[in-house]
């Protein structure tokens, strides 16, 4: 039997940082995708093969006493903790611990981008694993598993980044409640730096500029929850499409400047942001920690133009659109 599931990158759209502070967040679900072929092996090992997550190839066998690598290149390896997590989880929900299982995975998610890889891929491998081994789950149950990978493996996680990969859309997210929002299209471009800043650092810093001027910082801080729920009042609305674009865009901008204001970005993401505004996108912004990582424009009707203006700034563009659907089961054969 082998099964193929699938499960989508996410990005922020407003309340980075300020989501630290008990401020609420609104991420959703992009059409960039992880996908996990999960079959079973007669060595009773795991196995995981990633031979194409955007860094070159990588393959693993782990067993009771050894741990064989067949090539090992760098950010790759990163997924490894995870995709073993995932699998060890979901067998020992089964009670099917003595199963060898082999797991490739594929995909379009660049690592250490800050759009949710390593989500991706623990939401798809359970996915593909817990079919494979008649374990009947819904997609929030699998991205409760997801949250607990996370946590396995990082220590800590709001499991923001595995609920949307599990269950898609825009999710509003406040202090470790979730609320699915109502679906709207998105003609969005993200644009990738190339680099990637340390989450933890980039938190720490804020942290230190909090405590150091919290009656300059503070004020920012709400201003981003603000947007965060202006945010949520345009996408529950009625309003035309236009105007719902138009208005995101003008809080995508005030919400950059303000995360600029406290440190976060980059010379080379503030580069792409103006790139992709002079191009016609109505707003970009940072997504995610900064300090490298991600931007994201939102361009209807401008999303080749926007893509080159980020190729022209020395950054890679990824044109896309908000995914309806999170966990996905690709195929299954018997």
């Amino acid at each position: 039997m082998r099964v193929i599931a699938s499960a989508p990158a996410k990005i922020i759209l407003f309340g980075e940082h300020s989501v630290v502070y008990g401020k609420p967040a609104i991420a959703a679900a992009i059409n960039l995708r992880t996908y996990v072929r999960a079959e079973f092996n007669d060595k009773g090992a795991i196995k995981i093969e990633a031979k194409d997550i955007r860094v070159p190839g990588l393959t693993v066998s782990f067993s009771e006493n050894e741990i064989y690598f067949e090539s090992d290149y760098g950010k790759a390896a990163e997924v490894l903790s995870y995709v073993r997590e995932a699998i060890e989880l979901v067998k020992e929900e089964a009670g099917r611990n003595n199963k060898g299982i082999t797991v490739s995975i594929t995909s379009q998610i660049p690592v250490g981008a800050g759009l949710g890889s390593s989500a991706a891929v623990a939401v798809a491998t359970i996915g593909a694993v817990s079919k494979l081994l008649g374990l009947e789950l819904t997609n929030k149950e699998i991205g409760k598993l997801g949250h607990k990978v996370e946590l396995l493996v990082q220590g800590a996680s709001s499991g923001i980044d595995p609920t949307v990969s599990a269950i898609g859309g825009f999710i509003y997210y406040e202090k470790g409640k979730f609320e699915r929002l109502p679906f709207m299209e998105l003609p969005i471009v993200v644009g990738y730096t190339g680099s990637s800043g340390s989450t933890k650092e980039l938190v720490a810093m804020v942290r230190r500029t909090y405590e150091e001027m919290p009656e300059i910082v503070e004020p920012i801080l709400v201003s981003m929850g603000k947007i965060v729920e202006k945010a949520r009042e345009i996408l529950l609305s009625d309003l035309d499409e236009s105007i719902r674009f138009e208005r995101l865009g003008k809080l995508m901008n005030i919400n950059h400047g303000l995360l600029d204001a406290l440190g976060v970005s980059t010379k080379k993401l503030s580069e792409l942001v103006y790139a992709a505004r002079t191009a016609g996108a109505l707003g970009a912004k940072i997504t995610g920690a900064g300090g490298g990582g991600c931007m994201y424009a939102l361009a209807p009707e401008k999303q080749s133009e926007v893509a080159t203006a980020i190729t022209i700034a020395g950054g890679t563009p990824m044109i896309t659109e908000i995914s309806r659907e999170g966990l996905r089961i690709e195929e299954v054969i018997l």
